[in-house]
C-alpha cells in the first residue's frame, strides 16, 4: 500500500506488504510520551541552570548547536526508519536543550508562569485537535495539505522579513508590532492544525501495516509539531503576559 505524507518525516512515498510486528497507536503512543519525557527533563535541567557567567562561550555554542543538531537529527530518521530511534533520541536531547533555553529566555521576560500556562496550552490544543480528528469534524483532504503547507512557507518567508525588520528597528514601531503579533497569531493556528496532518499520518501508516520500526519516525513527526505549538503558544502567551503589565 502506497503512503504519502506532508511531515518533512513521512515526505516519502513508502510500501508496505504487512509486517508481524506492525505499527500500533499504542506504540506510537507511548515513544511519543518517552520523547516528550526527554524533552521536559533536559528543559527543566537545562533552564534552571543556565549560567552564561560561566563558559560563556561553550554555552552559546552549545544554544546554537542544538537546534541545528536536531534538525539533522529528523533528516537523518526519514532517510533511515531502521535508526530512527537512535536519531528521535539524539534529537529529543538536543531540543531539550534549546527549549530549555528558550523557556528560561521567556521566563525572566514575562514571568515564570508563561512556561506553565504554555504548557497547559499546548497539550489543551493536542487534545482539542485529536478531538476534532477523531470524531471527523475536520478531515485531512490533500487541499487541506496543500494549504498548510503553502500557509508554512508563508510563515517562514514572514519569519526571514521580521528579521530584517528586527535588525533595522521597525519591530520597535506600533505598525512592525503589529505585524508581529499577527504572524504569532497566524504560526499558532497553523501550528495546531498541522497535529491533525500528524494524527492523519499515523493513522495511514498504521492501517497500512508499517513495521514496528515506524513508530519513532511517526512519533518524532507529532513530537515536531507539539514543539513548534509549544514555542509559539509561549510567544503568543508572552505578548499577552507583557501588555497586560
Amino acid at each position: 500500500m502506497r503512503f504519502r505524507g506532508a511531515n518533512p518525516v513521512y515526505s516519502r512515498t513508502e510500501y508496505f506488504e504487512g509486517s508481524d510486528t506492525a505499527a500500533t497507536y499504542g506504540g506510537v503512543a507511548l515513544k511519543t510520551g518517552f520523547l516528550l519525557g526527554i524533552i521536559a527533563i533536559i528543559a527543566f535541567y537545562f533552564g534552571t541552570s543556565l549560567d552564561f557567567s560561566v563558559n560563556p562561550v561553550g554555552m552559546i555554542i552549545t544554544v546554537i548547536a542544538s537546534p541545528i543538531i536536531a534538525i539533522i537529527m529528523i533528516i537523518m530518521a526519514h532517510r533511515n526508519i531502521e535508526m530512527a530511534w537512535v536519531f528521535s533520541i539524539v534529537y529529543a536531547a538536543c531540543e531539550g536543550i534549546f527549549l530549555g533555553f528558550i523557556s528560561a529566555i521567556f521566563a525572566a521576560y514575562a514571568g515564570s508562569d508563561v512556561v506553565l500556562m504554555a504548557l497547559l496550552a499546548t497539550f489543551g490544543v493536542l487534545t482539542g485537535m485529536l478531538f476534532l480528528y477523531s470524531t471527523g469534524l475536520i478531515r485531512v483532504s490533500s487541499r487541506f495539505r496543500s494549504f498548510l503547507f503553502s500557509a508554512l512557507i508563508g510563515i517562514l518567508i514572514a519569519a526571514v522579513f521580521m528579521i530584517l525588520l528586527s535588525l533595522t528597528g521597525a519591530l520597535d514601531t506600533r505598525a512592525g508590532y503589529s505585524f508581529y503579533i499577527t504572524i504569532v497569531l497566524f504560526s499558532v493556528v497553523i501550528s495546531s492544525l498541522y497535529l491533525l496532518v500528524d494524527f492523519d499520518n499515523i493513522t495511514k501508516l498504521v492501517s497500512a501495516g508499517a513495521g514496528k520500526e515506524y513508530e519513532w519516525s511517526l512519533a518524532l513527526g507529532l513530537v515536531v509539531t507539539i514543539v513548534w505549538l509549544y514555542i509559539e503558544l509561549l510567544r503568543l502567551i508572552a505578548i499577552i503576559s507583557g501588555r497586560r503589565k
